[in-house]
């Protein structure tokens, strides 16, 4: 456990927390706690994600919009994009064939590199060369990756 930790948090993680399994309406000292993390700029997002999951999702959109964009949201600059250059060039499947969707993932991996951020992310560990995902690419790059809930784990809380 450590007070350190950033997250560099994808639209799946956020739509696992308020949609999937911890609503805001039954959950709100979690999302308290949560909202501590986003005020000690510890929990943040790509401006690629914001986009994404405030298209898609009542709730999430809602959570995002009670921020100050700029308290959560890490701008893409001329490193982040270098790096994600660098990501799809390695791994360029990992938006092919998707049709729009997962359009933020190299993102949210290019933050959690230049941030040195625990990457936050929804999907499963079952990828691979030919079909790429987030924990793939992460655990090949050497950082770390992990659920929603090892947050609560990794942050000590108890509820």
């Amino acid at each position: 456990m450590s007070s350190k930790n950033i997250y560099s948090v994808d639209t799946s993680a956020l739509l696992d927390g308020q949609e999937r399994y911890y609503p805001q309406s039954m959950f709100p000292a979690l999302w308290e706690k949560v909202d501590g993390l986003v005020h000690e700029g510890r929990f943040f997002v790509s401006e690629e994600v914001w986009e994404e999951a405030r298209v898609h999702d009542a709730a999430t959109k809602e959570w995002l919009e009670t921020h100050e964009k700029d308290s959560i949201v890490i701008p893409t600059d001329v490193s982040i994009a270098t790096e994600v250059q660098g990501i799809l060039g390695d791994y360029p499947r990992l938006v092919a064939n998707m049709k729009g969707r997962n359009r933020a993932d190299a993102f949210v991996i290019a933050v959690a590199k230049k941030r040195g951020a625990i990457v936050v992310t929804g999907e499963g560990a079952d990828g691979s060369e030919t079909r790429p995902k987030i924990p793939f690419i992460c655990q090949r790059s050497g950082i770390q990756c992990v659920r929603f809930i090892d947050i609560i784990k990794l942050e000590g809380w108890k509820f």
